[in-house]
């Protein structure tokens, strides 16, 4: 029978104790929730609920002073008044404090519905109680922050942080924090306490975004907050972050580069294009800098955004050579024939070399379906850069993508209006062959007369060969007899 009770015993502390444990993970995992309200009187009401009944409330008016180990309340200022309220696991305790006409505190407290003895119980529980109270809400925020400054600098600031569960009262302790005569290694720490403890990106972000300027006067603190800025989720609050750093700071050259690191991780086109739009906006770039820029805008998806950045991008005056070709080959990710036209005809306004000319005919053929758009481009080409003989083979080679002969002869009558030698104008003769239309060859053919009429015979040869191909006789005589 004593062993039975021994058996008996042993099960009901086993299943008390997993009991407990269920108890204790259930209110872990339940949610934290903080409402708080502040009248037009200047009553502020602080509402906390940590689950399972274990829940507070705060009401207060006036200025409240506590004592400096935040034990009691000393004073409260004229027709000021505090109220705690918690209750836990089905007991329910209150404490009232108010001044008299003199000033002097009195204080009141309650368990249940009746009144108890302050200076026996409520004394205890208040000097409880208030360490709870301060920690979760910004209740003499200011005169702890100054407290633990003068006691301790930002390390015991900053230790406190660290106690302090709620996202906003954290955040409120750091903005205080940030008030203060700061050296850079401080900086740096309050930096690391945002990206490693703060997890509301929202704060995270309005504490970054509030002392920009004092954190991005030095370099070692400048990468602590790109770092910091790294941590933030959310595109939006990212983006917010990194546009004020550039409006507000003087970011090296290095720490440029860990920004489009963090502006690649965001995922949102809108949100990655302004930051690289306001980059472009506030600062000139070096030439590694403005690759890394055309390089993260590769990684945009929407044409419409990655077309705006790079066409903002090419309106850059100190746009170096050695870009346009990173800038093209983001280029072909796209999907757009109107987006890509857009871009390489804000390229052409621009006097590029031969290199990243060939490789822009080259993209004309192999990313546009358009003939509209692809003559659009080719066109623009001859009219405003300069065509060598290995570029021209590359133009003619994109021209013979242009299924359209309207769009064609269109080409062929703004090449005309350049000046080619014999041997180039052999090579463009020859191209018309492509065009179907008898009516598109000869006016294609016409466009050259003047230029062929001038050269040697190898050129009127060249001509009157692609005249041959034309069926048509009145077609066939109208453009033979052009060089006659």
């Amino acid at each position: 029978m004593i062993q039975l009770s021994k058996i008996i015993a042993s099960f009901l502390i086993k299943l008390l104790f997993i009991l407990l444990l269920v108890s204790s993970t259930a209110v872990s995992g339940q949610k934290r929730s903080t409402s708080v309200n502040i009248s037009s009187s200047g009553k502020t009401t602080v509402s906390i609920k940590n689950g399972f009944g274990n829940n507070f409330s705060l009401e207060y008016k006036g200025e409240i002073t506590l004592s400096d180990d935040d034990t009691d309340v000393i004073s409260i200022s004229d027709n000021g008044y505090m109220e705690i309220k918690k209750s836990a696991f089905g007991s329910r305790r209150r404490i009232f404090i108010e001044p008299d006409n003199s000033g002097r505190l009195i204080k009141k407290y309650y368990v249940g519905g009746s009144q108890k003895s302050f200076d026996a119980e409520g004394k205890k529980w208040l000097s409880e109680i208030l360490l709870e109270v301060v920690r979760s809400t910004t209740l003499g925020a200011e005169k702890r922050v100054d407290r633990f400054y003068k006691e301790g600098g930002s390390y015991k600031v900053l230790k406190e942080v660290g106690n302090i569960s709620s996202e906003h009262v954290k955040s409120r302790y750091l903005k205080l924090l940030l008030e203060k005569d700061l050296k850079e290694k401080d900086l740096i720490s309050v930096l690391n306490t945002i990206g490693d403890d703060i997890d509301s990106d929202h704060h995270s972000a309005s504490i970054l975004k509030s002392h920009t300027k004092k954190f991005l006067a030095y370099e070692g603190a400048t990468s602590a907050y790109i770092r910091a800025t790294g941590e933030i989720d959310s595109d939006h609050h990212k983006a917010e972050v990194l546009k004020r750093s550039i409006k507000d700071g003087e970011i090296s050259d290095t720490q440029l580069k860990a920004l489009f690191q963090i502006t690649k991780a965001i995922d949102s086109d809108h949100h990655k294009a302004s930051v690289l739009k306001e980059v472009l906006d506030r600062r000139s770039l070096s030439s590694e800098n403005m690759k890394l820029l055309v390089s993260t805008a590769k990684d945009i998806n929407s044409d419409h955004h990655k077309a705006s950045v790079l066409k903002q991008a090419l309106n850059k005056n100190d746009m170096p050579q050695s870009v346009y070709n990173t800038l093209l080959s983001s280029i072909g990710d796209m999907d757009s024939d109107h987006h890509i036209a857009s871009v390489f005809s804000e390229l052409l306004r621009n006097k590029i070399d031969g290199a990243s000319l060939t490789y822009l005919l080259d993209l004309v053929g192999d990313t546009m379906d358009s003939d509209y758009h692809q003559a659009n481009v080719l066109s623009q080409v001859a009219s405003k850069q300069d065509i060598a003989n290995n570029v021209l083979t590359n133009y003619l080679s994109a021209l013979r993508e242009i299924d359209s002969d309207a769009h064609q002869a269109s080409t062929f009558k703004e090449l005309s209006r350049k000046d080619f030698k014999a041997a180039q104008l052999i090579k463009i003769l020859e191209a018309t062959n492509n065009i179907s239309s008898d009516h598109h060859k000869a006016e294609s053919l016409l466009s050259f007369a003047s230029k062929v009429r001038n050269a040697n015979s190898d050129v009127k040869a060249a001509y009157t060969a692609a005249c041959k191909d034309i069926s048509s006789s009145s077609h066939y005589g109208r453009a033979l007899r052009a060089i006659q």
